[in-house]
């Protein structure tokens, strides 16, 4: 049941997610910012303050997030973001890729360049703000949309981390979204490390133990033993 302050709308659809409630509502009306937004009911309210407080923090300081629309007691209401996936333009580039350019074809480089971006972005607005390194915790690639720039959509679970860690998680995403570990996969995940150890000043040894790391834990958490062959950074 939608609160008061929703009435009008209807859901559309409902959204993948593990942990809230997460559905796309429809005011019915044409031509207007609101016809569409996106309801976001919490099953832990620490984590919607949480949420509420970067996301107003981030999109105060110009980075791309959508905006906090309405607040209730235990969800919210956000600008719905009509793009794609950043997963599926990572499975669309694999299947589009030329695998006969060395290493990559220049679309794979937009790809990292624009990933690198928005991370360098995001830790200089947090550090500069809290003074501390804060994570965005969830680098999943369904917590991201490309529209006409990339847009981060998930901060309740940001916490203070290193940076070696956070990207390790999203190379440890990138090469085992399925099929898992496949040449071209580890070929964009080498080149996405390089790329941000050098615009990041990371640790390159740290870098790929958290890779190892986090390999591990997602196939704890999955079920599965293998790991695969790692890439070299």
């Amino acid at each position: 049941m939608l609160s008061a302050d929703l009435a009008g709308y209807v859901i559309e659809k409902k959204f993948k997610s593990k942990k809230n409630n997460v559905f796309l509502l429809n005011s019915g009306q044409t031509g207007t910012k609101g016809k569409y937004l996106v309801y976001k009911e919490y099953s832990c309210p620490n984590r919607m303050q949480k949420e509420v407080e970067m996301l107003s923090m981030l999109k105060e300081n110009g980075l791309p997030v959508p905006e906090i629309l309405v607040t209730g007691k235990d969800y919210i209401g956000l600008e719905y973001l009509e793009g794609d996936l950043l997963l599926d333009c990572y499975c669309d580039l694999e299947r589009t890729d030329d695998l006969s350019i060395e290493p990559l074809p220049e679309s794979a480089y937009l790809f990292i360049h624009a990933l690198c971006s928005w991370f360098k972005n995001f830790y200089k607005v947090v550090r500069n703000i809290t003074g501390k390194q804060i994570i965005m915790g969830d680098v999943n690639f369904r917590n991201f949309i490309v529209k006409d720039v990339m847009y981060g959509i998930d901060f309740e679970e940001c916490r203070e981390g290193s940076i070696e860690e956070e990207i390790g998680s999203l190379c440890a995403f990138a090469l085992t979204y399925d099929p898992s570990f496949t040449v071209w996969k580890k070929t964009m995940v080498s080149e996405l490390q390089r790329f941000f150890i050098d615009e990041l000043g990371l640790d390159k040894e740290l870098l790929k133990k958290e890779v190892e790391n986090q390999l591990l834990f997602l196939a704890r958490i999955r079920g599965r033993s293998s790991t695969g062959n790692l890439p070299e950074s």
